[in-house]
């Protein structure tokens, strides 16, 4: 469970309609976070979900002035869980697809973290000095690349070097930045991966337990790295995976 201090603590959750990040969403409710679930489209029946598209700046500012703006509303916490996955050869793979994968999945993370550093920033200001965390959500494939995701791999193998950095930047104010790279993942982005048994039986190869993750397993990770019980942990990508990255070695 969530420690007293936590338990007042207010986090924003992308791509919280469903996926790695529903499950965080709703994980992070029954720890006792004041959740804000965010995503471009798409509800749910236990939350309001509020819209955000992660790749519009006007929008991170709408959402930031009416989730964070004004007294005793500090932005403590942050999740990075939108993003988007197709396959294709890069010799079939559109200018646009290449662009948009790194749009949606590399600029969005870090408009996000832009956004939430800003916010941290301000409450220093005001004397605000309670501790604040954020997570990203890279991949294994950043590390083990696969055949015919080059734009994916990419986004993702960004993101968990703008996660060092960002950690490095955030460290003075007193703000862990920390990523968790999930193996595969029964999600509805890789439902038509896990549809396919030849895919299944290629992936569950690769993973030395032996089977497709869930996303509960890859949040109560962020939950944990969210927490006080991760206080000296930053910088890092935890790999949720199965032991593929270890597999590879």
């Amino acid at each position: 469970m969530a420690d007293e201090i936590d338990a007042r603590l207010r986090v924003l959750v992308t791509g919280a309609a469903s996926g790695i990040g529903a499950a965080c969403a709703a994980v992070l409710a029954r720890e006792g976070w004041d959740v804000i679930a965010t995503d471009r489209v798409g509800s749910r029946t236990d939350m309001t979900v509020t819209p955000l598209d992660v790749t519009n700046e006007d929008d991170w500012d709408r959402v930031v002035h009416e989730m964070f703006v004004g007294p005793r509303r500090s932005w403590d916490a942050f999740v990075s869980c939108a993003g988007i996955r197709t396959r294709g050869m890069i010799v079939d793979t559109s200018l646009a697809d290449w662009e948009r994968h790194l749009q949606v999945n590399l600029t969005g993370t870090w408009l996000g973290l832009r956004a939430f550093l800003r916010s941290v920033t301000r409450d220093r200001e005001r004397g605000d000095t309670s501790p604040k965390s954020a997570v990203t959500i890279a991949s294994v494939n950043a590390t083990i690349a696969v055949p015919s995701q080059a734009h994916y791999v990419a986004s993702k193998g960004g993101i968990t070097a703008l996660t060092r950095a960002a950690a490095l930047e955030g460290a003075p104010l007193a703000v862990r930045v920390n990523g968790v790279a999930p193996g595969p993942i029964r999600t509805p982005m890789a439902a038509e991966r896990l549809n396919d048994p030849d895919q299944v039986k290629w992936l569950t190869g690769r993973v030395p337990l032996g089977r497709v993750g869930e996303p509960d397993e890859i949040a109560e990770v962020v939950e944990f790295l969210l927490s006080s019980r991760a206080s000296y942990i930053n910088g890092e990508i935890v790999y949720a995976d199965g032991g593929w990255a270890s597999n590879a070695v």
